[in-house]
């Protein structure tokens, strides 16, 4: 096994950044799963000043931001046989990530993504064509080529059980560890039929909505929305160390003894897309690089997060290894 290597695995997509001033923050606080909502004016059309194509994708992003913090890194990902899906490849192959593992669908368009950013803080929501990223395998064949001492997991489509059965079990008897960044499609699985995974997680890694809903999701629970609560009742679930995310506040981490908290830098940023995915794989690089040492990796994964809010795209303005003397890092 190679010291320092992590397998990512999720999407990959091309992103279309919207930017608009034309939408309405509405509260919607008697919803405890969607308390802020985007409203646009019906029929309209709504035109932007700013327009951006980039990269994203859970699996790519992380890959991206393990790569630039000085980790060999290897992803698995599943793009289609198209001009995005090489434009996807040549952007991997220049951030310096093992492309050996990609999976190319012959009949398959790549994923794409309409972000559309809103706000002060230009907060947004994500139209989402998964497309390839529906065809990728993690079958028992694919899963043994994973040779790194880390696999950091995002978000997969609906059919998840049948594909992290396979996969836990091979980290489990490699000795492999698991940092896991759920997506939609897992946390609508509900936490009984995720329990034998997280039990088996390194890191389990949610944003403070996402605990929320998993939490709200257990017949007869009634959970309070106080970061404690959340913190402790997610550990109970077994995994080594839990992380909540919780926005422009910043996040918190606990290991079953200590609660860490790290607020995030007030600096207003333009870019919310790919804060989740920056902080998380440097919150993970950061325990690599610095032995399990929290309190180290909690302040890599604000900064890098941050850097990545100040830039327009999920993988622009990650930090590089030789950013981090001048943080003491």
């Amino acid at each position: 096994m190679i010291k320092n290597i992590v397998t990512t695995i999720g999407g990959a997509t091309q992103d279309l950044m919207f930017y608009t001033d034309e939408a309405e923050l509405i509260d919607n606080k008697k919803d405890l799963l969607k308390q802020r909502l985007i409203g646009f004016e019906y029929g309209a059309k709504l035109y932007s000043k700013d327009v951006f194509l980039t990269f994203g994708g859970g699996g790519a992003n992380a890959a991206a931001n393990f790569s630039s913090l000085g980790l060999k890194t290897q992803t698995i990902l599943s793009i289609g046989k198209d001009t995005i899906g090489q434009a996807i490849i040549n952007n991997l192959k220049a951030r310096k990530i093992a492309t050996n593992l990609l999976q190319i669908q012959q009949n398959k368009n790549s994923g794409v993504s309409a972000i559309i950013n809103v706000g002060s803080f230009n907060e947004h929501v994500i139209f989402a064509y998964r497309g390839a990223n529906n065809d990728l395998n993690l079958s028992e064949k694919i899963v043994k080529k994973i040779n790194s001492s880390w696999v950091y997991l995002t978000s997969l489509q609906a059919n998840s059980i049948a594909k992290l059965e396979p996969l836990f079990k091979h980290c489990q008897q490699k000795k492999i560890e698991i940092a896991w960044n759920p997506g939609h499609d897992q946390l609508k699985l509900g936490l009984k039929k995720l329990a034998k995974f997280i039990k088996n997680t390194a890191v389990f890694d949610l944003n403070r909505d996402e605990a929320l809903e998993l939490l709200v999701g257990l017949k007869g629970s009634v959970p309070k929305n106080n970061i404690n609560f959340i913190l402790k009742a997610l550990h109970a679930w077994g995994q080594k160390i839990t992380v909540v995310t919780d926005g422009p506040r910043g996040a918190y981490v606990y290991d079953g003894k200590k609660v860490y908290f790290q607020a995030a830098l007030k600096k207003k940023g333009i870019n919310t897309t790919g804060a989740g995915d920056s902080f998380g794989s440097a919150f993970v690089a950061g325990l690599i690089k610095y032995n399990w040492q929290i309190e180290k990796a909690l302040k890599l994964g604000i900064l890098n997060s941050n850097s990545v809010v100040m830039k327009i795209g999920a993988q622009e303005g990650i930090l590089k290894q030789s950013d981090l003397k001048k943080y003491h890092l």
